[in-house]
């Protein structure tokens, strides 16, 4: 299926390739694009393409992830994105730091594996 003009897209800051994969079989399921960016570093307006997403999906167990300085750099961008941010659940100040960050949401990599669909779906409506 083709990309076009009416898909929201998503855009995932991640470099789990086999996490990515299960994003992008979700998103072709709930009719989303996906942009990915592999390291926050590489972000940048153009990164962006025309089409600005409607949701920015963040592990947050990527390494060397500043949050608090990507945050505000892509709302500036893109102020209408819902973000969502997932990490392991061993590391709990990792997720109520992003939390206190301000994220729409934040779930397990166990939470959001269960509910991807579902929860990019949500982003159609």
């Amino acid at each position: 299926m083709e990309p076009t003009n009416e898909q929201p897209t998503v855009l995932f800051v991640g470099n789990d390739l086999m996490f990515q994969s299960k994003i992008s079989s979700a998103c072709k399921q709930a009719g989303v694009t996906l942009k990915v960016l592999r390291n926050a570093q590489a972000f940048s307006p153009e990164s962006l393409g025309e089409s600005l997403p409607r949701m920015i999906i963040v592990d947050l167990g990527l390494a060397s992830l500043d949050l608090a300085g990507l945050l505000p750099r892509v709302r500036e961008v893109s102020p209408q994105s819902k973000w969502l941010g997932y990490g392991s659940h061993v590391f709990a100040d990792q997720l109520d730091a992003a939390s206190e960050l301000g994220l729409d949401t934040v779930m397990t990599r166990g939470q959001f594996d269960r509910d991807m669909v579902r929860v990019l779906q949500s982003i159609t409506l």
